[in-house]
């Protein structure tokens, strides 16, 4: 297959695309080269905010699948704020990324392309944990609890998400099939990081610090082999089987964890997705060394 992936330079997308690089015929595309291609990929500079319609047409020609991981941070207005700015202040920045959202879905639907894969965030759904699972009040999250975030981040997320489900439904004349990979931890856990922190705090945090924070970490993990692994099948599953038969899927993407608290049923059973990492065997010797502390209880909470 042809695919086109947006945001090629950022750290998800270089972890995912190991396998669709082997098999696939990549076109990558951001504002800036990655630092480093894969073998036989193809790239081309673009701003998916600001390039005029015909850019993004001649982009996405011929594509069969996009994966969109394009990302405008809030950091970026840094010459304003001096550093990131606070979650109230960052809605323009996400507003944006909306847009780009749309863009990807138009353009993809002007032009043919069959299917659309959004990496999504956990934080589409994040207020579930951080009052419920944190104050082990809940186990488990899944893919078909209502999207819910107390910050723009995540309502930005949750709202590319919603906004597929028109493109899906085939309303605008045909069905454009869409996976959405709500990403969990794509990064290495630093178990003395969290230990340093001292005091556990759970409830006014996004995210929980000290022994709290380390066990949110390897629940949450998602190793480079499953990134690559999650991006291969929702590329290469053979159809997407949503709700009343329409092509819109929202997928958690986590390891094999042990201390998982997102649910993986759908990836596994819609996509065929099959992690092979599990952080509490990846991260055994720091496990140990926390139990040993005598400072460890409970699953996510204190």
């Amino acid at each position: 297959m042809k695919i086109l992936v947006t945001g090629a330079s950022g750290h998800v997308a270089q972890m995912g695309l190991a396998k669709i690089a082997e098999r696939h015929d990549l076109l990558l595309t951001d504002r800036a080269c990655p630092k480093s291609l894969p073998d036989s990929t193809c790239f081309a500079e673009c701003d998916l905010l600001r390039d005029e319609d015909d850019k993004l047409a001649e982009l996405f020609h011929g594509v069969e699948v996009v994966i969109h991981s394009a990302y405008i941070h809030s950091s970026e207005k840094g010459d304003v704020y001096g550093l990131e700015p606070p979650q109230i202040d960052r809605f323009d920045t996400e507003m944006d990324n909306i847009r780009i959202a749309q863009r990807v879905y138009r353009s993809a639907y002007d032009a043919g392309v069959r299917r659309v894969v959004m990496v999504s965030s956990n934080h589409a759904c994040d207020w579930y944990e951080h009052s419920q699972v944190h104050s082990r009040r809940r186990e488990l999250i899944t893919e078909s609890d209502y999207p819910l975030s107390d910050n723009f981040y995540g309502w930005a997320k949750a709202s590319y998400e919603l906004l597929g489900f028109p493109y899906a439904c085939g309303s605008f004349g045909r069905k454009l099939e869409v996976v959405h990979l709500r990403i969990g931890s794509p990064y290495s856990i630093n178990a003395e990081k969290f230990l340093a922190t001292g005091a556990t705090q759970t409830t006014s945090l996004p995210k929980p610090t000290g022994v709290a924070g380390f066990k949110r970490a390897l629940g949450a993990y998602l190793s480079p082999h499953d990134c690559a692994e999650l991006f291969r099948a929702a590329a290469e599953s053979p159809e997407i089987e949503g709700i009343d038969g329409v092509p819109w899927l929202v997928v958690f993407g986590i390891s094999d964890n042990t201390r998982a608290f997102w649910s993986l049923e759908t990836a596994r059973s819609k996509l065929g997705y099959t992690p092979r990492d599990d952080s509490e065997l990846l991260y055994a010797d720091d496990i140990d060394r926390v139990l040993r502390s005598g400072r460890c209880s409970g699953r996510v909470g204190i």
